[in-house]
């Protein structure tokens, strides 16, 4: 009798577990997003994926290098695919009026998720990657994928 219920309770872990495996990740940026690897850009290994509900909003840091040029696409895994909307800042410290600083969000590059965006960085610095998703009916998370490559600059000039 003790054995029955002992291999019932494993077979129990062992179905709820696959179920929590098998809707709790999601696939890489790489298989989410279609069409990269053009142009002789390389795949960063800051590219991120996970689920993210219906109006919510995720922050991705994203350190870039001098004399590179970045291309970040954005993807949804699943049936009900929609554009993800996202848009790269940096914070930037300005001087407020009557002394003092304030932190001030100075939007570089954004997309409404219908194509890839491009930019050049001349210096290092640390960027902000914002990603949205509309509000809708679903109450179920989507994998939502954030492709960041990266190419060295090619040199214009003497």
């Amino acid at each position: 009798m003790r054995k029955k219920y002992l291999f019932l309770f494993t077979l129990l872990l062992v179905f709820l577990q696959g179920n929590f495996v098998a809707y709790s990740q999601c696939s890489s940026p790489e298989k989410i997003v279609k069409g990269w690897g053009k142009d002789k850009f390389v795949v960063n290994k800051q590219s991120k994926s996970g689920a993210l509900k219906a109006g919510e909003s995720y922050e991705l840091i994203l350190n870039t290098q001098d004399g590179y040029d970045y291309k970040i696409s954005s993807g949804m895994d699943g049936r009900n695919s929609i554009p993800v909307a996202f848009e790269v800042f940096e914070n930037v410290t300005e001087k407020a009026e009557g002394g003092g600083f304030k932190k001030v969000k100075k939007i570089i590059k954004s997309s409404d998720g219908n194509g890839p965006i491009e930019f050049q960085i001349e210096k290092a610095n640390v960027l902000t990657i914002k990603v949205s998703l509309p509000p809708s009916d679903s109450k179920k998370p989507e994998c939502v994928a954030i492709l960041i490559e990266d190419r060295k600059s090619t040199k214009i000039g003497f």
